[in-house]
């Protein structure tokens, strides 16, 4: 699965997960990798920190395989072409990294990709837990609690996207955008490492301008969608 972060930075076990999902995926017959696909993968890897918390708030495989087949019904069976990631995907990516930095996490976790599903709130994924009464701040809890760092009664991100609107690709403009977005703090993580704090703070104010860019953007898409 494609993404702007090196995959070096996952641990073993997300790894896993990610070429689970694409599995998944591909067992399935779909012609993408959605959320819903990487929560599958996270309850095959019983060992994982996403399963534990998963297990603990009652979803087990064979329900949420049910109910993930009842919510993509009417998907088109892939025709031999390779499944690609979708947007929901790369923004679960993207938030888990933020999150793995925000814990100070050299690697980022099983745990931080399920926190990154679920915050980013888009996609089948998180459709499919909250119909089973699952809801971001459960998720926040019982991550922040199996990672033992103090609770911050976080819950779902803002403006995510309507329901109808999932399966359109977000324009070049909100892509490129995010792209320079997740080089930056890529960046910014190495320059704080290194203890360049000049540069670091430089980069800060740089990912601060792009976050903002990156919101005003996708508001204008998502208002000019109507």
């Amino acid at each position: 699965m494609a993404h702007p972060y090196p995959f070096q930075m996952f641990s073993e076990e997300s790894k896993r997960i990610l070429v689970g999902a694409q599995g998944q995926a591909e067992r399935i017959g779909t012609s993408y990798v959605g959320t819903e696909h990487l929560l599958l993968a996270m309850l095959r890897l019983e060992s994982s920190a996403a399963y534990r918390v998963l297990a603990r708030l009652g979803i087990s495989y064979d329900e949420l395989a049910n109910k993930i087949k009842a919510a993509t019904a009417n998907d088109k069976v892939r025709q031999g072409r390779r499944v690609v990631p979708t947007m929901a995907v790369k923004r679960t990516v993207e938030v888990a990294f933020g999150e793995a930095d925000r814990m100070n996490s050299k690697v980022i976790d099983t745990a931080h990709l399920l926190l990154g599903l679920a915050l980013q709130g888009e996609g089948v994924g998180p459709f499919v837990l909250h119909d089973l009464g699952v809801t971001p701040e459960r998720i926040v809890a019982e991550v922040e609690g199996d990672l033992g760092v103090p609770l911050s009664g976080r819950g779902k991100l803002p403006t995510s996207r309507p329901p109808w609107t999932i399966d359109l690709p977000e324009p070049p403009e909100v892509v490129g955008l995010r792209e320079r977005l997740a080089s930056v703090r890529f960046a910014l993580k190495h320059a704080v490492e290194a203890g360049d704090t000049e540069h670091a703070l430089k980069l800060g104010s740089e990912e601060k301008r792009l976050e903002g860019l990156v919101d005003r953007a996708r508001r204008k898409w998502l208002a000019s969608l109507g």
